[in-house]
């Protein structure tokens, strides 16, 4: 998973597969997301997330919103958020 703004690239990992925490992706060195910084992420998956259908979900803390996703067939779609969790 990477994680960058217009700076370049604020986070990266690796998912380790079913290892130990098979469910989540850790970063080695914490990182700040600010409120009001655009973000953009891109996650390699061997399998669909779950998809939030919408362009944009209001949550907690802000607003998540995706102007595409494209699927490893090269599939794009305006509607789709892969759903993910951030914390700490």
């Amino acid at each position: 998973m990477i994680i960058r703004n217009e700076s370049g690239i604020i986070a990266e990992a690796d998912w380790d597969g079913y290892q130990v925490d098979g469910h989540n992706i850790t970063f080695d060195v914490p990182f700040e997301l600010v409120a009001n910084e655009t973000y953009n992420y891109s996650i390699r998956t061997g399998s669909y997330p779950q998809i939030i259908h919408a362009d944009s979900k209001t949550v907690a803390g802000g607003t998540i919103t995706c102007d595409t996703f494209v699927d490893v067939n090269g599939n794009e779609y305006e509607d789709w958020i892969p759903a993910i969790r951030l914390g700490n």
